[in-house]
């Protein structure tokens, strides 16, 4: 959906852009040096969850045009487009279709300006972004693009990254508003939320046996106060050769307040530890992670995520896209494979309330990818979730095909 707000970011693009471009002298390098390219992935989605009349399956392909101009004294800009289409009939509840009789597939057909800005690299380590843009920050706990939906998650924003430091990126973003995977055309969820945000982030990665990473994220939102919350954070991400293996470490700690206009007196934290064991052809891992919560009745007021890559947390079934108000304890054990460019991947979760104890649900995910001849990409995936006091059962089944041009 165009608005006036993201009409005045084309224009702060627009005008830079020109600008840049009339003091470098050179429009025919920016149009000579430049890239396209075309990526389309179709996916069928089943899904069956008791409590509703109707069992979904979606079948949906997306389309997304991308171009970027050449380099000149530093300026550059890139332009992507998405479309999203469903195929045959729509038997699934995209949140825009009105077909609730259906699970959700969050996957609205529509046409959509996923990406828009002017790129300026012309300082030492430093690179700067205006624009509509994807931001991704670690594991996309906190701040991700939500790449799994065919309409991706995008901000309205200005970036800076800065390398000039030995071992060490630096970086800040100001969001102006989020594009949810729910656009582009508006409705329940929002598409877009407003927001002021700003995000901090430094990462270390000088030991040689891992990666250190300490953050803040201030996020006000305008039309969703609850939401409103700083969060700040440190994590440790290592690998330590033994042999023909690697043993690897995850452990992070987060506390989170509220802010703003936010009516709820949040105080909660977060924490994840995960030890694995990876080879060349297998690998293992288990890890607990724990979003805290409060004990007895009353508004929500447990740890959230809300511009996370959620569908790549707690379970691919997307149970626990907001964190229930007890919080969420999450245990779980993971088993990848590799084979002749097969790669699979076998998780086990346990869920249960932080606050008060109680048991949620079990899930079993699992999952075989094949890419072939450089641009082609198979995916086979399923979800199960196995309600125990939360939710209800859900399964979950896709086929993905994906090619880049």
């Amino acid at each position: 959906m165009v608005t006036k707000r993201s009409v005045g970011w084309a224009v702060l693009v627009a005008a830079a852009l020109a600008g840049g471009s009339a003091a470098a002298g050179d429009l025919g390098t920016l149009v000579s040096d430049g890239k396209a390219a075309l990526d389309l992935r179709y996916r069928l989605e089943a899904v069956d969850q008791d409590g509703l009349p109707e069992d979904a399956l979606a079948n949906t392909l997306r389309l997304r045009l991308r171009l970027e101009t050449g380099t000149v004294s530093g300026w550059s800009a890139l332009v992507e487009f998405d479309h999203v289409e469903a195929i045959g009939p729509e038997d699934y509840n995209s949140t825009r279709n009105g077909r609730v009789q259906y699970p959700v597939v969050a996957d609205p057909e529509g046409t959509d300006l996923n990406q828009a800005y002017l790129k300026y690299g012309g300082f030492g380590g430093t690179v700067l972004k205006l624009g509509r843009q994807r931001l991704t920050l670690d594991n996309q706990r906190f701040i991700g693009a939500v790449g799994w939906r065919q309409n991706e998650q995008t901000y309205d924003s200005f970036t800076l990254a800065n390398t000039s430091l030995a071992d060490t990126t630096l970086t800040y973003g100001y969001l102006d508003r989020v594009n949810r995977v729910f656009g582009p055309e508006d409705g329940t969820p929002p598409a877009t939320l407003d927001l002021a945000g700003h995000v901090a982030h430094l990462k270390y990665a000088g030991f040689g046996f891992g990666t250190v990473g300490l953050y803040d994220y201030y996020l006000d939102f305008d039309d969703a106060a609850t939401l409103s919350t700083n969060t700040l954070g440190a994590r440790f991400d290592g690998a330590f050769p033994m042999g023909d293996v690697k043993a690897t470490l995850r452990a992070e700690y987060a506390r989170q307040v509220d802010v703003g206009d936010n009516p709820l007196d949040i105080d909660a934290d977060y924490w994840v530890v995960e030890a694995g064991v990876a080879g060349k052809a297998l690998g293992a891992a288990v890890g607990y992670e724990v979003l805290s919560g409060e004990n007895g009745p009353g508004p929500n007021r447990a740890f959230q995520t809300p511009l996370a890559t959620l569908h790549a947390f707690n379970g691919w079934a997307d149970k626990f896209l907001t964190t229930p108000a007890g919080g969420l304890e999450d245990l779980y054990v993971t088993l990848t494979a590799e084979w002749k460019g097969l790669k699979g991947k076998l998780t086990w979760h346990d869920f249960g309330a932080e606050a008060g104890g109680g048991s949620y649900g079990t899930e079993l995910d699992a999952s075989v990818g094949y890419q072939f001849a450089g641009r082609y990409d198979l995916l086979v995936k399923y979800a199960g979730y196995s309600a125990d006091g939360l939710f209800t059962d859900t399964r979950k089944f896709w086929v993905q095909f994906a090619a880049g041009f």
